[in-house]
């Protein structure tokens, strides 16, 4: 269902783009066939390809390495651009729809009708129309630029550009002899034919230099299939930390045909999962727990995992869970978790603007937790940006991030 959702949405802006794009060409460049017959090549190649992928969905392992550089770039900013200028075009659509509305209802009438007539034979008129048509016609211009130069800065720039972040949070009853303990944590692998080994290796060593006393990975280690685990599992068994590596299962990593093995293969290369479990962490007499839960779907479902993962564990120890998903801050206060751990938003991973903690991101739709630090009572909670990318692969506003959560004694304070 979820591809063919995807290839619906996508062909429909791809669809739309081409009317809009053959018919100005027709009104521009009447004579011009090698220009018209190379706009009708380019859709066309770019949504076969488009289509074989996610029909076919090829074995990244089984793909020759140079496709990377030569063939899936330039797929990545046809993409990335032309879906922005369908939402351009989309929002110029909707912003005149109750003009064209009132204009259509108005011209109903005879008089109106007649009038609209005469203006439009009218010198001024025709001078202002004409003069307004090479204003859209050059914005046209300066935002197909725009989004193609945005999109190729996203693909071949902000996606590969990661930040390294560092958060510090109190917990009133963690014992001072775990102050300034800390846990590197990263999110949204998607292994695949966007996260290749290489750049996997590179966030690896990345994450190994961070000194962190603990590793944890919260969830997405592949995009959609199962094969995509190998090249994780060889990149990220090379994990080093005092405390461990830890991780949980995220929604993709269910997407796949056989979650199991993922689960298995994850767990053998080192990073241990905790499915709706937990473990003592310990450093000298200090203590604290660390719940991991499988990917939710439903609030109640959320509360029932993390009381599972909990289990019988001493009360007064401090509690930090993984939750791949933000959703269910408010589920982890009731159960009196201190810290939660998340990921999934990709941060918005195209980030239009941002005004203080607020973000124009479609993520934002979805989620009221987008990136960074929130609080709901006295539990606290982090939202990775995460390392990879679904969907379109580009980054926009948005860097992969690599996150210091640093673990302070001392008193919450409620947000004001």
């Amino acid at each position: 269902m979820f591809r063919i959702t995807l290839l619906a949405v996508v062909f429909l802006i791809q669809y739309v783009l081409f009317r809009r794009t053959w018919k100005w060409l027709k009104a521009t460049r009447p004579e011009d066939g090698i220009v018209r017959g190379v706009t009708i090549g380019l859709f066309v190649f770019f949504n076969a390809i488009f289509l074989v992928i996610m029909l076919l969905r090829p074995r990244v392992a089984a793909l020759p390495a140079w496709i990377e550089s030569f063939g899936m770039y330039p797929f990545y900013i046809w993409y990335g651009a032309t879906f922005f200028l369908g939402l351009v075009i989309l929002a110029a659509t909707l912003l005149k729809l109750p003009f064209k509305i009132l204009l259509w209802i108005s011209t109903r009438f005879s008089r109106v009708r007649a009038r609209v007539r005469v203006i439009k034979r009218q010198p001024a008129f025709q001078e202002f129309d004409a003069s307004r048509r090479v204003f859209l016609r050059r914005s046209m211009f300066t935002v197909t630029a725009a989004s193609f130069g945005g999109t190729a800065y996203g693909a071949l720039v902000g996606r590969t550009t990661p930040e390294l972040t560092t958060a510090e949070f109190p917990i009133a009853s963690l014992p001072p002899g775990l102050d300034g303990f800390t846990i590197a944590l990263a999110s949204d692998v998607h292994s695949g034919i966007f996260m290749t080994r290489r750049e996997m290796d590179e966030y690896v060593s990345l994450l190994n230099g961070m000194n962190a006393d603990l590793i944890v990975v919260t969830g997405d280690f592949v995009n959609s299939l199962t094969d995509e685990v190998y090249p994780f599992a060889e990149a990220f068994s090379a994990l080093k930390a005092p405390h461990g590596v830890f991780g949980v299962m995220g929604n993709h990593d269910f997407f796949a045909p056989n979650p199991e093995l993922i689960a298995r293969e994850v767990n053998d290369c080192g990073v241990k999962l905790l499915r709706n479990d937990r473990v003592t962490i310990s450093r000298g007499d200090a203590q604290f727990d660390l719940l991991g839960v499988d990917d939710v779907g439903k609030p109640a479902l959320a509360s029932e995992k993390i009381r599972i993962a909990q289990g019988t564990a001493a009360g007064g120890r401090p509690r930090v869970l993984l939750c791949h998903r933000p959703y269910y801050l408010p589920q982890a206060a009731e159960q009196k978790i201190d810290l939660m751990l998340s990921g999934h938003t990709h941060g918005g991973q195209i980030v239009l603007a941002s005004f203080g903690e607020t973000f124009m991101t479609p993520a934002a739709l979805a989620s009221p937790y987008v990136w960074g630090a929130y609080q709901h009572g006295n539990t606290a909670m982090y939202v990775s940006r995460g390392i990879g990318t679904v969907g379109i692969p580009i980054r926009i506003n948005c860097p992969p991030e690599l996150t210091r959560i640093v673990l302070r004694s001392g008193k919450v304070e409620q947000p004001s």
